[in-house]
């Protein structure tokens, strides 16, 4: 067993090597902002900001030791009611969730060097960009050599902690996970050009975003997201100039041309969330961001600092369901043509049931369904037969096949009179060839029937009441005196 003179000198190298390690990471981690200093934001931030302060227990638990080598035992007994670093230790561990600390620490270590933007191209060493890239890479591999000094501080307890025989509090699987060495090393303290792209291959590796384009987004971190089944862009039906905005909107954005905000408006159902998802994913270099309603109101620059970073990818964050009479919209206008500006890589879709303030749509594109009648129903079977292989559609069967999609509405086979509905019959209408053969010969007929347009008129007036109350007539009045106009 170790002397108390040599325990002294691990002790003594324990802790320098911590200071230094902790040093490392505010030159590669720590940003500076208006608000006072914080860590910069990089997907797993949780875990480095954890990790800064294990390191700053075990600091303070080190200077304990050398006035008390007793407190050694909280090995396996609580010292005080403060978490100490063995608690922090154990809590780490679990973040580590089952793989090794170095490798974590890499990972978040990629993210930082990446939000340095050190991977955009080469700079010969003694050049200045050069140089910042070799400062920042030699720190990256100090921190990485961390592991080995928490390891220490773990064996340093075991040797002076005299009760062999007692319960540890140490997890056991934190001394198999703080073993494993980094892969990121420098030859004789020189960053290279294949060093560099080395660092940055196991970057794109590492990417959150690779493998995933749809991410929830809640309690500042991202998650992967299960859309369910969202159609292609050529399965849309009708609509037709709604559907020429929505391309234009995220073609623009796809290309880098533009990335001012896209506002979609219109009564439920007709289309707004299954159109902003689709017309994202159907542009390869776009990955959608699903926050929370509320975070709109929570401020925007958090969300877009974290994605700002990933300059290799385009992020569409959108908010779905928005009440804009009932939004505080004070985080969106500083950071859409107010004090702030949104990252080039960024856009944001914010789709409401209701119209947006004219102070609003004004700092975006705005796109506005029509209400679904019984003309827009038609439009929607004209292109969906078309879509079938059909050149010459006539209108006695379009008529057909919508009166009767109206009159299963009014069997309550379908819940609503909506795109989302009429999608549902059309599929059905596809699928069997009894159905599509009676519509046809009963389209040839003398007398054909047509949708009913009151069924239309009367399901509006319903759900026109459910959002504005005893003011539905009106703004329903409004509604038709626009598409009129526009038509």
């Amino acid at each position: 067993m170790p002397d108390a003179s040599e325990r002294a000198v691990a002790l003594d190298a324990v802790k320098s090597g911590i200071s230094d390690v902790r040093a490392s990471i505010n030159i590669l981690f720590a940003v500076t902002r208006k608000d006072g200093s914080g860590i910069i934001d990089i997907y797993r931030r949780e875990f480095i900001e954890h990790y800064m302060l294990t390191l700053q227990k075990i600091q303070e638990d080190l200077d304990t030791l050398e006035t008390d080598a007793t407190s050694a035992s909280r090995r396996h007994t609580v010292i005080d009611d403060m978490p100490d670093s063995i608690d922090c230790i154990n809590e780490l561990t679990r973040l580590c969730d089952g793989k090794a600390l170095v490798s974590n620490l890499e990972n978040c270590i990629l993210d930082a060097l990446t939000a340095h933007n050190i991977f955009n191209y080469y700079q010969d060493a003694d050049s200045a960009a050069g140089k910042e890239k070799q400062f920042l890479v030699l720190h990256a591999e100090r921190i990485c050599s961390s592991a080995g000094i928490v390891l220490a501080y773990l064996q340093q307890l075991e040797q002076m902690d005299n009760d062999r025989d007692a319960l540890s509090r140490i997890r056991p699987e934190s001394f198999s996970l703080f073993k494993e060495k980094s892969n990121i090393k420098l030859a004789k303290d020189r960053i290279s050009a294949k060093t560099l792209e080395m660092l940055a291959a196991r970057a794109r590796a590492a990417d959150p975003f690779i493998g995933n384009r749809s991410f929830r987004y809640l309690d500042q971190q991202f998650y992967p997201a299960e859309l369910g089944a969202i159609r292609k862009v050529d399965q849309f039906f009708g609509y037709n100039e709604v559907r020429r905005i929505f391309y234009e909107h995220f073609s623009a954005f796809s290309k880098g041309e533009a990335n001012y905000p896209l506002l979609v408006s219109s009564l439920p159902g007709l289309g707004k969330t299954h159109f902003s998802i689709a017309y994202t994913l159907c542009f390869d270099n776009l990955t959608i961001v699903l926050p929370e309603p509320g975070d709109l109101e929570k401020g925007l620059e958090p969300l877009t600092r974290k994605l700002a970073v990933r300059k290799d990818h385009k992020f569409v964050i959108f908010f779905d369901d928005i009440d804009p009479a009932k939004t505080n919209w004070y985080y969106f206008r500083t950071n859409v043509g107010g004090s702030f500006t949104l990252p080039t890589n960024v856009n944001i879709v914010i789709a409401a049931n209701y119209d947006f303030p004219a102070n609003i749509s004004s700092r975006g594109r705005g796109v506005k369904f029509p209400m679904f009648d019984e003309i827009r129903c038609q439009e929607m079977v004209m292109d969906f037969l078309v879509s079938m292989g059909m050149k010459h559609t006539p209108n006695d069967l379009v008529s057909v096949i919508s009166a009767d999609y109206v009159e299963e509405f009014g069997q309550k086979k379908f819940e609503e009179l909506s795109p989302r509905t009429l999608i549902r019959y059309l599929e059905i209408y596809k699928r069997d060839p009894k159905k599509r053969k009676h519509m046809l010969e009963i389209s040839r007929a003398e007398l054909t029937s047509r949708p009913d347009a009151q069924a239309f008129y009367d399901f509006n007036v319903k759900i026109m009441k459910m959002l504005y109350g005893e003011d539905a007539l009106s703004v329903l009045r409004e509604e038709k005196m626009k598409q009129a106009m526009i038509t």
